[in-house]
Order: C-alpha cells, then sequence, then structure tokens
C-alpha cells in the first residue's frame, strides 16, 4: 500500500466515529510527523420510547456533544492512528438517564514487507448500557461497563499471490463499573483466534476457509456461563468489478457450556456482506449473519439472525440520502421467549462546506415478543451538525 494510500484510508476514518452519515473532508494541523486532525458533532433529538417500555412510554429531548481527537503518523509504508472521543448525552426529561462516554483506541498498520502485513489495535472505552435496553432490571441511572481491548491481524502472502493466510487474535476485558450486585454476573473475558486460508479462484475471486474458537470466562466463581464458540466457515469473497463487492461464508458453529446444566448447541451458521453499486453515486447494501450472544439475564444464550439492505445515493455534490431497512430474530436459549424488531432509518445528509455537513434522520423501531412487557414501539428524530478544520 503506497504511503499515500494509507493517509488518506486512516484520515478519511475519521468521520466514521462520529456518525456514518456524514461526508465532510476534515482538514489536519501538522506539527512534525503527526497530523491531528480534531472534530465535533452535536445532535439534537427527540426519542418517544426512551425506556424502550410496551406500556409506560416515556419521552424526551435529547442533546448529544461529542468532540473527538485524531493523531495520525506515517513513517515510509507503515501508518499509526491514535483517537480520543468524547460523548456526553443529556435528557431534558429524564436527567437520571444523562451519560458521559469515552474511548481510547490505538492502531497500527505495518506493510513489513511485500508478503508480510501486521495490524495491531488497542482500546480504552467507558461505555453505558440504557435503562430498559438489557434483561437485568433498570436501574436508577444507565448501567456503565469498561471495556479493555487488545487485538492483532497478521496477513501472510503477496497481494497477487495464488494463496493467502490470515491470523487473528484479540482479547476482551468486559466489567460494569455500577450496579455491582446485579451486574457482576455479566462481567468476563472474551479471548478470540482466528484463522482464515484465502484461494484465489479468479483474478478478483477468492475463497476462503476459516476457524474462528472464541473462549469466554465470567469472573464470578460461581456462574455457569462459562463456554466456547467454534466455527468452521467457507465461502467467497469478491471484488470482481466497480460494481459489486462482498463476502459470503457458510458453515457450522457450536457452543459448549463448560456447566452439564446448560444445554450445548449448534448448527448452521453464516455471514454475508454485499456491496452492489449500479453507478458511482448509488449503493446498495446486504448483510446477513448468525450468532450466539450472550444473555443480559435470561437463558443460556441467544441464538441472534440479522439482517439489512441499505441504500446510499448522492443527489449532487451537497446532497445524500441513506436508508436502512433491518430485521434481528432472537431465540433465547434456555427459555420459550423470542424476540422480532423490525427498525427503519431513513437519512438526508447536506454538505454545507467540506467541512460542515448537517444531517436529518428518523428511526422507527417495533419489537415483538412472546414475553411480556418486551415489545415495544420506538420512533427517534435527531439532527445531527458534524464540523472539523
Amino acid at each position: 500500500m503506497e504511503t499515500k494510500d494509507l493517509r488518506l484510508a486512516l484520515i478519511g476514518l475519521c468521520g466514521a466515529y462520529a456518525t456514518s452519515a456524514v461526508a465532510i473532508e476534515p482538514a489536519s494541523i501538522t506539527s512534525g510527523p503527526i497530523a491531528v486532525i480534531p472534530q465535533l458533532t452535536v445532535q439534537v433529538g427527540h426519542d418517544d420510547n426512551i425506556f424502550t417500555d410496551e406500556t409506560n412510554e416515556q419521552d424526551s429531548l435529547i442533546t448529544v456533544i461529542k468532540p473527538s481527537v485524531q493523531l495520525v503518523a506515517e513513517k515510509e509504508n507503515d501508518a499509526y492512528r491514535v483517537t480520543f472521543e468524547l460523548e456526553d448525552g443529556t435528557y431534558q426529561d429524564s436527567s437520571a438517564d444523562n451519560y458521559t462516554d469515552h474511548s481510547l483506541v490505538g492502531e497500527a498498520i505495518m506493510e513489513l514487507n511485500s508478503r508480510n502485513r501486521l495490524d495491531l489495535t488497542a482500546s480504552y472505552i467507558k461505555d453505558h448500557e440504557d435503562r430498559g435496553s438489557n434483561d437485568s432490571g433498570i436501574s436508577a441511572s444507565p448501567d456503565r461497563y469498561t471495556d479493555k481491548s487488545v487485538a492483532a491481524v497478521y496477513r501472510y502472502g503477496a497481494e497477487g499471490a495464488q494463496g493467502n493466510l490470515e491470523l487473528k487474535g484479540s482479547l476482551l476485558d468486559h466489567q460494569f463499573d455500577n450496579f455491582k450486585s446485579k451486574n457482576e454476573s455479566r462481567d468476563r473475558q472474551n479471548a478470540l483466534l482466528d484463522a482464515t486460508f484465502f484461494y484465489r479462484v479468479a483474478p478478483k475471486t477468492k475463497a476462503l476457509f476459516e476457524i474462528r474458537h472464541e473462549d469466554i470466562d465470567y469472573d464470578l466463581s460461581t456462574s455457569d456461563l462459562d463456554n466456547t464458540e467454534t466455527k468452521y466457515l467457507a465461502g467467497v469473497t469478491w471484488d470482481a468489478t466497480a460494481k459489486t463487492s462482498g463476502n459470503a461464508k457458510i458453515g457450522y458453529a457450536e457452543k459448549d457450556f463448560d456447566d452439564a446444566s446448560r444445554t450445548d448447541r449448534d448448527g448452521t451458521s453464516w455471514e454475508i456482506g454485499m456491496t452492489w453499486a449500479p453507478q458511482s453515486y448509488s449503493t446498495f447494501g446486504l448483510n446477513a449473519s448468525q450468532e450466539f450472544e450472550e444473555t443480559s439475564g435470561q437463558g443460556d444464550a441467544i441464538d441472534t439472525e440479522s439482517f439489512s439492505v441499505t441504500w446510499n445515493h448522492s443527489w449532487s455534490e451537497r446532497v445524500s440520502t441513506n436508508a436502512m431497512l433491518s430485521r434481528t430474530d432472537e431465540s433465547y436459549l434456555g427459555s420459550t421467549r423470542e424476540d422480532e424488531t423490525d427498525s427503519l432509518k431513513l437519512g438526508v445528509n447536506y454538505d454545507l462546506q467540506r467541512w460542515l455537513a448537517v444531517d436529518l434522520s428518523y428511526t422507527f423501531t417495533d419489537k415483538e415478543s412472546n414475553q411480556a412487557d418486551e415489545s415495544y414501539e420506538r420512533n427517534q428524530f435527531m439532527v445531527t451538525l458534524t464540523g472539523s478544520l
């Protein structure tokens, strides 16, 4: 990868930390070999069901302020980035739900030579779960947690080689910071190992074979949720033309619990991500997956199937729209609970200047559940102003 391409890739991603809809081109302050990229996002909106409650709906005006700064450096074919973001949310009609989150993420892309590449990531994140968004019960304020993680991706093989090997490893420490009496049982560590072999079957198409193993270890010595997940996947990845790209995988997944009181699970698993651009200014996306997710209070685990279709269209150099339609089906293993969540998101983005954009968005969520008090409808409106240098 050329050094210029590395810089563009790193700088171009910074807008995604604020909102995926914006299309500003932030400038940087250069200090020696380091480029400093500040950015500020201000959101004002309305949520008509902030607790996602079926019968006792409460609405509120919401203001979210998100400043961020990136430090980007490069050396020959290597590139480095450190990103700090602060997010402060204020609920006008429910001050108990106010929050302040922040994250610090460091990334390194190292082209060791034409056949060897290493990507490293480390992050420290202070985040929260909105009240009513989990099964552990509604607290007096949002449940807060800290995520500390490290990850590495090693790729062997030249770009045009017949075969390539990719190895991944990551460690995540997930710890709740408040209301420990009800949240302590959810503290855990995740250790992931992944190996994927790519074999070129056409100039722009590769077959792939992947083995993924994750060990999930809960902190409480009395927990019976410790388990391992293993996936065996085969598929294809392609970038055949300027109009279409993507990947599709299908295989077998199993979730095995250490405790015999929990029921092991297995079955078909899939991951699909496709992009189709019939015109340079119009792009369609399709994503689908099956995953076992950790429970937040009910059942052994959650068998989750998700599907989404997106459309992004630029009507002019300044005006673009985006739309997303999604469905998530959740089956609570070890329980009779079944949830279906449909979501529609519509957005309009206007680039006022190279460094300033405004986004209008509307999100409708409809959740149906056979569990009492878990169904709800929600409407969210948001105006987002994003600025940079």
